[in-house]
């Protein structure tokens, strides 16, 4: 009985630790299996599909309700990655002057788990509780080797992976574990001086990415609000004469708007990966982009549409 009531008291516990570790880190979740936030998505996007199909929704062409649907499913994934993002270069920021406090810590003769129990007890941002868990790991034996794993895969950042990776090598070799870390942390400073400078370098392109777009999607508007409504007016006029000619090609006025309205979504994609590939290094990290240029895109087709056109003159 009595082992029976301790079983049922570490289950609830557990379960309380893990409503408390949703509560206080809610991405922490997405993290751990990110098929998690594929299923939310694809529940989404298929929810307003099946709407947009019973309902007959239509805004700006048909079948645009779809092109829709796919774009909100696609804002939990883009917000997750942003956060992601943000949190990656958060690490990265810090790793250096963690890595040099450690390397001062060893080099002041503190034993391995000592120096990073003291480094732990600083303030380094994203990184203080993976910090303070892999103390955790040393103190309950796990070796040196396998508790940086686990910080790395913690923190899977491109800079973070290297480092733990040389700090390993060195370790395995019998060097002098102070002298390893500083040349880590000199190591991390200047890849993250490069990396923002590659940054600074590259933004200007981004710009010229939004811009090129935002030129495009101009143009294809006046097209659909202006240029297409005058000429089948005229068109029409002429064919009323009987003389014919060239304005009788348009005829199906509502393809030609729904053939622009999707060039412009697909423009929209396009330029977004573009524009994250050449800003981030990652086409992933397009995806943002992507998904704010086509539903601006979405947003300007959607408001013309309840924007008279203009009329050819007489």
């Amino acid at each position: 009985m009595a082992e029976d009531r301790l079983l049922t008291a570490l289950e609830r516990r557990r379960k309380e630790a893990r409503i408390l570790r949703i509560l206080r880190d809610p991405i922490g979740v997405f993290r751990e299996n990110p098929l998690r936030l594929g299923y939310i998505s694809g529940a989404i996007g298929g929810c307003l599909m099946f709407l947009a199909y019973l309902y007959g929704w239509e805004f700006v062409a048909p079948t645009d309700a779809y092109i829709l649907a796919a774009l909100v499913a696609a804002i939990p994934p883009t917000a997750y990655l942003y956060v992601e993002q943000k949190r990656e270069r958060k690490a990265d920021n810090e790793f250096p002057g963690l890595l040099r406090d450690l390397a001062q810590a060893k080099r002041a003769g503190l034993t391995l788990i000592d120096a990073f129990s003291l480094t732990a007890e600083g303030n380094y941002g994203v990184l203080t509780d993976g910090l303070r868990t892999l103390v955790c790991h040393l103190t309950w034996g796990i070796s040196f080797e396998d508790a940086l794993r686990m910080f790395a895969r913690r923190y899977p950042t491109r800079i973070i992976k290297r480092s733990i990776a040389i700090i390993i090598e060195g370790y395995r070799v019998g060097g002098d574990v102070g002298e390893i870390l500083k040349v880590a942390a000199d190591d991390v400073m200047e890849l993250r001086t490069l990396e923002k400078e590659r940054i600074s370098d590259m933004s200007v392109y981004v710009i010229i990415c939004y811009t090129i777009f935002f030129v495009f999607l101009g143009v294809l508007l006046v097209l659909y609000h202006s240029f297409i409504p005058m000429m089948v007016e005229a068109s029409a006029r002429v064919e009323g004469t009987g003389m014919g000619g060239m304005f009788t090609a348009i005829k199906d006025v509502e393809k030609m708007k729904m053939l622009f309205f999707h060039c412009g979504i697909i423009q929209g994609v396009c330029t977004g990966l573009v524009a994250g590939k050449m800003g981030e290094g990652k086409v992933i990290a397009g995806l943002k982009h992507a998904t704010v240029l086509a539903l601006a895109t979405f947003f300007f087709f959607a408001l013309l549409k309840i924007v008279p056109p203009m009329t050819a003159p007489l």
